[in-house]
This record gives structure tokens, sequence and C-alpha cells, in this order.
């Protein structure tokens, strides 16, 4: 699971790597003339990255699969006569490490493909907008604020510089948080899709990292409960470290952390989200 998790945030660093580069190449004073430059790099990065995080999750599902029922499920890069020794090496792939390895006996296989066919086409609205709210509107409204922050000011008067720096920082971080969240929504909902035409699922949980969110935290704290389609909604938000770990066998054992959660949902006795929010945080900091 650990590597899992690492592997998707390394999508979307590899994702925020290629954005921060396409940003650097141009000037804040110039970004209002190069919106079409940038909004193909901008899709073009996510979509890259939404594809690897699609094969990763495919290939983590079925090797979670394959260890808790002992058979392979078919779909998008199933070889004949799989086992989890080939399993375990197409995980190893995936996340260019070697986290795991198995016996090449042949697994019986479910010929079923529960994956979703690759939505190319909503990845790229999707990008596009996003990129149409974090990039494009922000810049237009930094346009008109310009006048006014001129005036009869030099272009290198310290303030007027500092708001320029400013203004490309918070440009930078709100884009790139949202486009790592659609990199690793590739892979998500992968698995929420699987997980509804499997008969095999039986759901996932939400597993975290160190310090989540009030909000990742209470979903996590909530267990293997998510499985039907009005469940099975992740909520990911930007900057979101989360990611669904698929059940199929009831012997299966939440983390310490998503433990933990459940234990102070029912301290709190309950409440309104908001209610829940200060009490999550008031209890992480004790």
């Amino acid at each position: 699971m650990a590597a899992y998790q690492v592997a998707q945030e390394a999508l979307a660093a590899e994702f925020a790597a290629r954005w921060a580069e396409a940003l650097a190449a141009v000037e804040a004073r110039e970004i209002a003339g190069s919106l079409t430059e940038l909004e193909t790099a901008y899709v073009a990065a996510i979509r890259q990255s939404a594809a690897a995080s699609y094969a990763l999750s495919v290939a983590f599902y079925r090797l979670v699969r394959a260890l808790e029922t002992g058979r392979v499920i078919g779909g998008p890069g199933y070889r004949p006569a799989s086992s989890l020794g080939s399993l375990w090496a197409d995980f190893n792939r995936a996340t260019g490490k070697r986290t795991g390895s198995g016996p090449s006996t042949p697994l019986p296989v479910d010929t079923r493909n529960p994956f979703p066919a690759e939505d190319l086409a909503g990845e790229a609205r999707r990008a596009e907008e996003t990129f149409r709210h974090q990039v494009a509107d922000r810049v237009a409204k930094h346009e008109r604020e310009r006048p006014a922050r001129e005036g009869s000011a030099a272009l290198d008067d310290p303030e007027l510089v500092a708001w320029e720096r400013e203004f490309a920082e918070s440009l930078k971080t709100g884009s790139t948080g949202a486009g790592g969240m659609l990199v690793q929504d590739g892979g998500r909902d992968a698995i929420h899709t699987a997980l509804q035409d499997d008969p095999g699922a039986i759901g996932y949980y939400r597993a975290t990292d160190a310090s989540p969110c009030y909000f990742c935290a209470l979903m996590a704290g909530r267990g293997a409960v998510y499985k039907t389609r009005a469940t099975a909604a992740f909520g990911a938000h930007p900057h979101c470290h989360c990611q669904a770990v698929p059940i199929f066998s009831r012997r299966y054992q939440l983390p310490a952390a998503n433990d933990k959660f459940a234990r102070m949902w029912r301290d709190f006795g309950g409440g309104s989200l908001a209610d829940w929010r200060t009490h999550y945080r008031t209890t992480t900091k004790t």
C-alpha cells in the first residue's frame, strides 16, 4: 500500500515539475499573452501523468485482488497464465521500485473486465476547465487590477514587483494542486468503477497521509463502507494525498490511522461538519 501511495504522489510531482517548467518560461507580465501555449502544456502534462496513474492503479487493483482471493481479473494489461510473480512484476514496473515478488504458478482467472476505458476526451475537458478556473480567470482578474496597481509607479517599483511575484506564486500553487488532483483521479476513478463492476469486490477504504485534513480524516474513519455508486465518490481535493484501497476479503485490517480517526469520531459524539473540524483540529494539536 505504501508503495502505491508513494508512486501516486510521484506522478503528481512529475506533473508539477513539468508545469512549473512551463510557467517559469513566461514572465508574470506576459502570462496573459501566453495562455494558449500554457493551456496546451497544462493539459498535456495532466493527461500524461493521469494515464500513468490509471495504469498504476490497474496493476495495484489486480495485485491486491489476487493476493486476497487467489484469482486474477481480466482487463487492460492482463496476460494469460498470470501468476503472483508476474502481477508483482507488473506492479513493480508501474512504481519504478521492487516492492514484492511471488510464485510463478498460474492463477485461476476471472475474465471479466471491470476497468473503465480511459476517458481521454473527458480528461482533456476537465483539464481545460481546471485551467480556465485556476489560470485564465485569475490572469484576467490580475490584468484588470494592473492599471490601478501600476499608476505612475516604475516597472521596477518594489511594491509592484512584489505584487507580481505574489500573483505568480499563487497562480502556480492553485493550478498545481488542482492539476495534481486530476492526475491522481486517473487512478482513483479506475478503482472506483472497477469495484462497482467486480462481483468479487467488497468496497474500499480511504488511506490518508500522516496528517490529513479534517474531511479526509472523517472519510478514513468510516472504514471500508464504500462500494455503491452512491457512496463510492472519493471526494478528493487539491493537494489531497489520500488513495482508495480495494477490499476483497472480510479478513482485511484497516491501518492504525483509520482506527484512530474512527475513535476520534466516536469521541466527538456528533454535530455539524464545522463542529467536527474544530474538534479534529483541537484534538490533533494536543
